[in-house]
């Protein structure tokens, strides 16, 4: 028999589940008693009126969900729009702090204004 191996969870962390009343959702952890019992903000959920609310469940009724590094800048935006509407502000700028680090390798010059003879034209003046 394989033996699984289960992450804790913790406040903060992403999980899917169900609830007690057998909801599909994935949210994340708002708070844990000792007991077991999670409260979790729902993102996403089968049944739509759920979403954004807070729903209690038990510990063994959910999955930490694996960490994502986004990929592209789109995605970057979805997710900082998410935290956002979450007020994660830690969430948030660290975030934006990817976000700066995805500009930097695109433009290599962290928008100095280089042009493509690598000179810096911010500050020419015509005369």
């Amino acid at each position: 028999m394989e033996r699984m191996y289960y992450e804790p969870v913790r406040d903060g962390d992403w999980v899917s589940g169900t609830s007690d009343m057998d909801e599909i959702f994935i949210g994340y952890v708002e708070s844990m008693d000792a007991g077991g019992m999670l409260t979790v903000r729902v993102t996403q959920c089968d049944r739509e009126e759920a979403v954004g609310m807070l729903i209690e469940t038990k510990l063994s009724k959910v999955k930490k969900l694996p960490l994502h590094t986004p990929t592209n800048p789109e995605e970057l935006r979805s997710l900082i729009d998410l935290a956002l509407m979450t007020h994660d502000k830690a969430w948030f700028e660290e975030l934006r702090a990817m976000q700066a680090m995805y500009s930097f390798k695109a433009t290599g010059s962290a928008g100095r204004g280089n042009n493509e003879k690598g000179e810096d034209h911010r500050w020419r003046l015509s005369i």
